[in-house]
This record gives C-alpha cells, structure tokens and sequence, in this order.
C-alpha cells in the first residue's frame, strides 16, 4: 500500500493543516495547524492548550475553525484546510449539522469558509498532518502559561 504524502496546493491557493492532541493527566488538549503557500514554505503556524471537550471529533472540529480564523486573519482568501478525521470532513460537508453535539462549530466553519474566494475541506492520511499533529502535542509545553 502507497502512503500519501503531503502536497503543496496550486497557485495561487495556500494549504492549512490541522490536528489535535489529547492530554488526559491533564484534562486538556492541543490545537496545531500549519498553513503553507504553493511552494512549501510556511506562512503561519499556531499551537495552542485548550480545555478537554466531550469528544476528539468536536477538538477536530474547534481546530479546523481556528485553522480557518487565523487565515482569515492573515489576509488568506483562497485555502485549502486538510485534517485527518474522517467524521468532521463529513460533518463539514453534509447539510445537516442539527443532531451534532457540536454542530454550531461546525455551523460557524461553514459560515466562515463562505467568505473566502475560493476554499475546499478535505480529509488526508495521518502521514500527511504530521507537523500539525507535531504542533498540537507541542502545546502542551505551553499548558499553564
């Protein structure tokens, strides 16, 4: 089997990446993206400590948004989000968030992607996140701050 290996995007789009990481003993987790433009190189990262929620699908889901934001934020219009959970990109993509526990996260990133000129949300192998998945376990150097 052929692992999928990250790609930048093309021309003239960006590529965020994010991902969580649970800290039980500690009753928190970490956020971690990574936005890169269509040459690899990095225009921005975060890694930030985070209370612990009811499930990873909803930490997911708060990721994917923060990831969202923080392009915003820098001026981005045209991005392409990639995370590793299966369940959000279809939570993002289907109609119907009602019946979701989290379902206004996944409301707000619907309404904030929008704005953008262009945008797609798209799920990837672990191996391709591995340095969103790198920054949010880096958050919890960060815990207490």
């Amino acid at each position: 089997m052929t692992q999928q290996q990250w790609h930048p995007p093309d021309p003239p789009n960006y590529k965020a990446n994010f991902d969580v990481a649970v800290f039980k003993a500690t009753n928190s987790a970490g956020i971690g993206f990574i936005i890169r433009d269509h040459e690899g190189e990095v225009i921005g990262v975060l890694s930030l400590s985070i209370h612990l929620s009811q499930s990873v699908d909803e930490l997911e889901a708060l990721a994917c948004r923060r990831a969202i934001q923080f392009a915003w934020e820098i001026g981005l219009r045209r991005v392409v989000f990639e995370g590793d959970s299966t369940t959000v990109i279809q939570d993002i993509t289907r109609r119907d968030s009602d019946f979701l526990l989290f379902g206004n996260i996944i409301d707000d990133i619907r309404h904030q992607v929008s704005a953008f000129h262009f945008f797609d949300i798209c799920h990837v192998n672990r191996s391709c996140n591995i340095l969103a998945n790198a920054l949010a376990k880096r958050a919890k150097l960060s815990e207490g701050m």
